[in-house]
C-alpha cells in the first residue's frame, strides 16, 4: 500500500495541530476578555467620573479665583492701600476680561453696603449672599453653595491689607466690619461639559450621567430621561451602590451593577468632597459588553477558518520565518521616525529564546532609552525656559543640575537686597491709556531684569511699578553688596538713554528711587505643596524697602551694611541719620552718586 506523501502528512499535521488550540483558544479568550471588556468598562467610567469631578471643581475654583481677587483688592482699599474708587475700577476691570462671570456683588452688611460691580455690556445681576455662605467665608475665607437649578453662588471675605498674616480663618480686625464678594457660578455650563465628555468618550449610545448635590438635588445631566437640575433624583437606583450611611463629604468610588426598570446597567458612582457633591454614570450592560458578543462570532468564523488556515500553513512556513524579521524592520523605522506611541513590539517576539526574541528585546530598551532621553531633555529645555525669566543664567544652571533643590524651607544667607520704583508713577498712569503705560513698564522691567542678570543676581518679584531684585541667594556671592551696587548704576545709567526715546513715543519721563541693603535673611521656597515662591524675608528687606520709599527721583539711597561691604568701590556720599517708617532707631543713610 503506497505510503501518505509527506506533503499529505504536513497538511494533516497542521490541520490537527490548528483545529484542537483554536477551539481551546476561542473558549479560553472569550472567558478571559470577558474580564478584561468589564475591567476596561470600568477603568473607562472611573476616567469619565475623574474628568467630570475636575471640570467641576475646575468651574468653582475659576470663579473663585476671580472673587478672591476682586475681595483682595477691596481689602486694599479697607486697609486704606488704595482709593475705593480705585478699588471699585481695578474690580470692574478685572470682571471685564473674565468669561465665567458678568457682574460680582460688594456686599458689607453692617455698613448697608451692596452693590453691584458688571461689565459694561452687561446688565446681569448677583443675588445678595446668603447669611449661611457668609458664616462659611467668615470660617475658611470662601463660602459656596447651590442656590438653585443650575445656579451656584459664591462669597469671598474682603479682609484688609493688614490682616493678611493672619490666615484663612482669623477674625476681621476690630473696629471694620465684614465685608463679601459675591459672584454667581454658571453651574449650567456643567451640562454642556457631560454632553462633551460623553461624545468623546462614548460617541453614540445610551450613556446617561448625573451630577448632585448633598440633597440628592440634580446639578446637570445629561441622557437621564426626565431629569433636569434641580430635579429631585434621590429615587435613582444607581445610589443604591452606595455604603449606607455614607456622606459625600467622604471621597468614595463605587462601581458595581444595578437593575433600572427591568434592565442590567453597569454603573460608577465617585464622590466630590471638595463641593460635597457626587457624579454618576450607567449604560446598559448589553452595549457596554458588546465587544464579547462580537468575538463570540469572530471566533466562529476563526475555527471554521481554521482548517483552510491549516492547509495554507503548510506552504508558507518559509514566510513564517521572514515575517517577523520584517515586523522588526518596520519597528527600526518607526523608532528612527520617533513614532514611540506606533511602535509595537509585541510579547509573542520577545519571548521567543533564539536571535529574534534577543533582537526584539534589544530594540525595546533601545527605544525605551531613546523616548526617555528626548523626555529628559524636553523637561529640562522647559525648566531652564521657566526659571530663566526670574533668576541668573548660573542660577538655573545650578537648579537644574540639582545643587539647590526646589523644596519647601528656608536657610540663612548674606544677601544684598534692591528695590527699584518708578516715582509718581499712579498720576502718571491715570493721566495716560493704560495700554501705553503697560507696555512702557514692560520695557522698562525688561531692561532691569537684564541689568540684575548682568550682575548676577535674582529677580524675586515684580510689585506693581517695583521691581525687588536679590545677591547672594540661591547661590552665595561674597561680592553680592558690590554686585547690587553695580547693577543700581547701571539702572541709572539706562534711564538717561531710556528717556530720550520714551520721551518721543510715550510723553513721559521714568524716574526711578532705589533703595539696596544689605545683611542676613532667611531665604528659600516658601508656600504650600501646591504653590511656592522662592524669596528672601527678614529686616534686611524692610530697611531695603524703606530706603526706596524715602528715595528722590533718580536717587539711590544706600545703607550702611551695604557701604561696609562694599568698601571704597563706589562713590557713596553720607546723607546722615534718618528715621524709617517702623524702625525704633534711626538708620544711617548714604546716596550712590553718578560717575
Amino acid at each position: 500500500m503506497r505510503a501518505f506523501s509527506l506533503k499529505t502528512k504536513a497538511i494533516a499535521l497542521f490541520t490537527a495541530i490548528a483545529l484542537v488550540p483554536v477551539a481551546v483558544a476561542v473558549t479560553l479568550l472569550v472567558d478571559m476578555n470577558r474580564r478584561a471588556v468589564r475591567t476596561s468598562e470600568e477603568r473607562m467610567q472611573t476616567a469619565i467620573l475623574s474628568e467630570v469631578a475636575s471640570a467641576s471643581i475646575q468651574l468653582v475654583r475659576d470663579v473663585e479665583s476671580d472673587a478672591v481677587a476682586a475681595a483682595a483688592i477691596f481689602g486694599h482699599a479697607a486697609g486704606g492701600a488704595i482709593r475705593d474708587e480705585d478699588a471699585v475700577a481695578s474690580v470692574r476691570a478685572l470682571v471685564a476680561t473674565r468669561a465665567l462671570i458678568d457682574a460680582v456683588r460688594l456686599e458689607v452688611p453692617d455698613a448697608g453696603i451692596s452693590t453691584v460691580i458688571r461689565k459694561a455690556s452687561s446688565d446681569a445681576d448677583v443675588p445678595a449672599a446668603p447669611a449661611a455662605l457668609r458664616r462659611l467665608a467668615d470660617e475658611r475665607g470662601v463660602g459656596f453653595g447651590v442656590i438653585g437649578p443650575a445656579r451656584g453662588l459664591l462669597v469671598a471675605r474682603v479682609r484688609p491689607a493688614g490682616a493678611a498674616g493672619a490666615g484663612a480663618a482669623a477674625p476681621p480686625p476690630p473696629g471694620g466690619p465684614a465685608g463679601y464678594v459675591v459672584a454667581e457660578v454658571p453651574l449650567d455650563m456643567l451640562g454642556l461639559d457631560l454632553e462633551v465628555i460623553a461624545g468623546r468618550r462614548l460617541g453614540s449610545g445610551a450613556v446617561r450621567l448625573l451630577i448632585a448635590g448633598h440633597d440628592r438635588q440634580a446639578i446637570a445631566a445629561f441622557g437621564v430621561p426626565g431629569v433636569a437640575p434641580g430635579s429631585d433624583v434621590s429615587s435613582l437606583p444607581i445610589w443604591r451602590n452606595l455604603p449606607a450611611g455614607a456622606g459625600l463629604n467622604d471621597r468614595i468610588g463605587v462601581l458595581a451593577p444595578h437593575d433600572e426598570g427591568g434592565q442590567r446597567m453597569i454603573g460608577a458612582i465617585e464622590t466630590v468632597p471638595d463641593l460635597g457633591w457626587a457624579v454618576a454614570i450607567w449604560r446598559p450592560e448589553p452595549e457596554a459588553f458588546a465587544a464579547l458578543d462580537d468575538m463570540r462570532r469572530r471566533g466562529v468564523a476563526v475555527a471554521a477558518g481554521a482548517l483552510v488556515l491549516a492547509l495554507v500553513l503548510a506552504l508558507v512556513t518559509a514566510r513564517h520565518v521572514t515575517r517577523p524579521i520584517l515586523h522588526l524592520v518596520a519597528q527600526a523605522r518607526l523608532i528612527g521616525a520617533r513614532r514611540w506611541r506606533e511602535i509595537a513590539l509585541g510579547d509573542a517576539l520577545r519571548g521567543r529564546r533564539d536571535e529574534i526574541g534577543e533582537l526584539t528585546t534589544s530594540l525595546g530598551r533601545m527605544a525605551q532609552d531613546l523616548e526617555q532621553g528626548e523626555a529628559d531633555i524636553a523637561r529640562e529645555a522647559k525648566l531652564r525656559g521657566d526659571l530663566g525669566r526670574f533668576m541668573d543664567k548660573a542660577v538655573v544652571d545650578a537648579i537644574v543640575r540639582g545643587e539647590h533643590p526646589l523644596a519647601l524651607g528656608g536657610k540663612r544667607a548674606a544677601v544684598s537686597v534692591l528695590f527699584a520704583d518708578v516715582v509718581g508713577f499712579t498720576p502718571l498712569a491715570e493721566s495716560r491709556d493704560a495700554e501705553r503705560m503697560v507696555a512702557l513698564l514692560n520695557e522698562l522691567f525688561s531692561m532691569l531684569t537684564e541689568i540684575v542678570f548682568r550682575h548676577g543676581g535674582t529677580v524675586d518679584k515684580f510689585i506693581g511699578d517695583c521691581v525687588m531684585a536679590v545677591w547672594g541667594a540661591p547661590i552665595a556671592q561674597e561680592d553680592h553688596a558690590r554686585r547690587a551696587l553695580a547693577a543700581a548704576e547701571d539702572m541709572m545709567r539706562f534711564l538717561e538713554t531710556a528717556n530720550e526715546e520714551w520721551r518721543e513715543r510715550y510723553d513721559v519721563e521714568v524716574r526711578l528711587g532705589v533703595g539696596v541693603n544689605s545683611g542676613e535673611a532667611i531665604v528659600g521656597n516658601i508656600g504650600s505643596d501646591k504653590r511656592m515662591e522662592y524669596t528672601v524675608i527678614g529686616d534686611v528687606v524692610n530697611v531695603a524697602s524703606r530706603l526706596e520709599a524715602i528715595a528722590a527721583p533718580n536717587q539711590v539711597l544706600v545703607s550702611a551694611a551695604t557701604r561696609d561691604l562694599a568698601g571704597d568701590a563706589f562713590p557713596l556720599r553720607a546723607l546722615g541719620e534718618r528715621n524709617l517708617t517702623g524702625r525704633k532707631t534711626t538708620t544711617a543713610v548714604y546716596a550712590l552718586d553718578p560717575d
